[in-house]
């Protein structure tokens, strides 16, 4: 899309170039004018006399003679206040000599009262005496439909760039999306000298459950599975994410070690609350997890690892609980 804004620039720069040659005559201009369809502005700057051919006009969805009598100050009353200032600094770029055009997409107001996108590019072509510019110059090409298009596709790629940290499986934010967050939460952390709680949520005897009941209905569990933490999180701010297989990490910001317990029973409690059959458990006759807990305000390194290792202690030490480590 840039190449094409690149030549479209080009070709008006060109275009602006030949009204500048052919201004003596009339008929080859008209012809170069109705082949590009393009709106003409001829301005004188130091008066404010402005001339504007029939399809400037049209581009507004006008016609030029219910706009007569024309001046600067038609074209000011159709162009779009937020865009006044930036066009304005545009222009004196190009009087000081800064860039060879003055050149800038901006937003006019259409009959019908919505907004037009025109790119709108010109050159001063006579000068006062004193250096100031006399006489400029330019065109308006609709670029409506362009904008729109430009506008979609940005749409679309954001949609695409948030399904790339999407899990397909569970629905939940994936490991890329997680190890990002996790960045941003410890940079906010250190700034403010808040702690930051991770807790990792591992399913009991996945296994057994995926080798007895069949990967299809394991998959179904995960879903359910991570859903249900999902929705045991308290706050907007707390973060859960698919770290690898069947384990499940949710990180806590502002969150100190007696908050975290205090989410891990949730969790626990909510999985229990599902009632998925596990009759291959040596824990119990239904699907339960194991969490470990990290928390810190200071060491931040060690906060995954830490959260690992409590895991490790809540596996060992019988399943469907959880342990922590705090870091002080």
């Amino acid at each position: 899309m840039p190449n094409e804004i690149e030549l479209l620039k080009s070709q008006v720069e060109v275009l602006n170039l030949e009204i500048f040659k052919l201004k003596d005559n009339k008929q080859q201009l008209e012809l170069v004018i109705k082949s590009t369809g393009v709106g003409i502005w001829d301005w004188y700057v130091q008066t404010g006399k402005t001339i504007f051919n029939e399809r400037w006009a049209n581009i507004i969805g006008y016609k030029l003679e219910e706009l007569s009598p024309v001046s600067i100050e038609t074209w000011m009353s159709h162009a779009h206040p937020g865009d006044l200032e930036e066009s304005g600094r545009l222009l004196e770029e190009h009087w000081v000599g800064g860039a060879e055009y003055y050149i800038f997409e901006s937003r006019m107001k259409h009959k019908d009262g919505h907004w037009v996108w025109v790119y709108d590019t010109g050159q001063v072509i006579e000068w006062e005496s004193n250096g100031a510019p006399k006489r400029m110059i330019g065109t308006h090409l609709d670029i409506t439909e362009k904008k729109n298009f430009i506008a979609k596709l940005d749409e679309a790629n954001e949609q695409l760039k948030e399904m790339s940290y999407i899990d397909s499986l569970t629905k939940i934010p994936n490991r890329r999306a997680y190890e990002e967050k996790l960045a941003s939460l410890v940079a906010h952390s250190r700034r403010y000298e808040t702690p930051l709680s991770v807790l990792m949520i591992d399913v009991d005897n996945f296994k057994e459950y995926n080798d007895n009941y069949g990967h299809k209905k394991g998959d179904e569990v995960l879903l359910r599975l991570a859903q249900k933490i999902k929705g045991a999180l308290p706050r907007e701010s707390d973060f859960v994410a698919r770290y690898g297989g069947e384990e499940i990490i949710a990180l806590l910001p502002n969150t100190a070690i007696e908050g975290a317990i205090v989410t891990a029973k949730r969790i626990i409690h909510s999985v229990v609350e599902e009632n998925i059959e596990h009759l291959y458990s040596n824990v119990d006759e239904m699907v339960t997890v194991s969490i470990g807990m990290s928390s810190t305000n200071l060491d931040f390194d060690t906060l995954l690892e830490h959260a690992d290792k409590a895991l490790y202690e809540a596996k060992k030490n019988g399943r469907n609980r959880y342990e922590w480590f705090a870091s002080q």
